[in-house]
């Protein structure tokens, strides 16, 4: 496999983001055609380097690249605690594989899961993620605030505009990508050079394993094959958001939303239908947008 990185792509990088004013589109391209021998070492040579004396919280998913940064990390020798944010929508089968491969993994369990959440807020929208606010970017308390991820600039055009190193103002944690210049190539070439495990739907044409249940996946196609795969969770899916309805049942009819299924159906194809009143702790949800 190839390790080059399109030079276009980087130069569509907007570089009026701070963080990368000191950067330029050449730097960014050479250092992505680099071998990846080379960037391996650089990967663990940025990882021995920025160890905070408390160590770091790795973040792990079970996905591809969570899977190689916590490799890197075993190789660097550094100190760090491995942990995985069980929110009750991944797909079963990386569940097993963690609980097979990675036992030490420890899991962090959130006080509500993302149906009671639902329940509760509403459903998550593509602008209005607080699945990801309250479920995924947690990190254990009193642990060490300075935490690996698997974030790659390839993945989005907004993830490229980042540096190797940022300061989350969400969670007040300094995040850390080792693997942020290397390519889904290079990816799946280290995890064939270290005969790493990883989850079988891979194998089945999925190309990416996160939630299943997520408003980035309410395409055609995509929404069906879910919904297929995993039908047990979008009953209950369904089930919470029918008890969120009836929860407002008024209001929704005020706005012309008058049966759940309407409330489902706009949701599943990513219709921009009403805004949420304010909700007691200030979260105002704006549906299908």
């Amino acid at each position: 496999m190839s390790n080059l990185a399109p030079k276009k792509f980087f130069q569509k990088i907007s570089f009026q983001n701070s963080l990368f004013n000191m950067v330029t589109t050449d730097c960014i391209y050479y250092m992505s055609i680099l071998f990846l021998d080379d960037k391996i070492r650089e990967s663990i040579d940025f990882i021995k380097s920025h160890e905070p004396p408390e160590g770091y919280v790795v973040k792990f998913s079970g996905g591809k690249d969570s899977t190689v940064v916590f490799d890197l990390v075993k190789k660097a020798g550094v100190k760090y605690q491995a942990f995985y944010n069980y929110t009750a929508i991944d797909p079963p089968e990386v569940t097993r594989f963690l609980l097979k491969h990675y036992p030490e993994v420890k899991w962090l369990r959130p006080k509500r899961n993302f149906f009671q959440w639902l329940e509760k807020v509403g459903l998550p929208t593509k602008t209005k993620r607080w699945c990801c606010t309250k479920l995924k970017h947690n990190v254990p308390k009193g642990g060490s605030k300075h935490v690996i991820l698997g974030v790659r600039s390839e993945e989005s055009y907004r993830r490229a505009k980042r540096d190797m190193v940022n300061f989350n103002k969400e969670c007040r944690t300094t995040d850390y990508y080792p693997i942020f210049f290397w390519t889904e190539a290079d990816v799946w070439e280290y995890i064939e050079i270290e005969n790493l495990p990883y989850p079988s739907l891979y194998d089945e044409g999925f190309s990416r394993i996160g939630c299943v249940i997520c408003p980035f996946i309410c395409r055609p196609g995509i929404l069906e094959l879910h919904m297929k795969r995993w039908r047990k969770l979008y009953d209950i899916f369904e089930q919470s958001v029918k008890k969120y309805y009836d929860s407002r049942r008024d209001w929704f009819i005020e706005q012309g939303v008058y049966s759940v299924e309407q409330l489902l159906n706009s949701w599943y194809h990513s219709q921009k239908s009403v805004t949420e009143p304010e909700e007691p702790d200030g979260e105002d949800l704006v549906l299908f947008k």
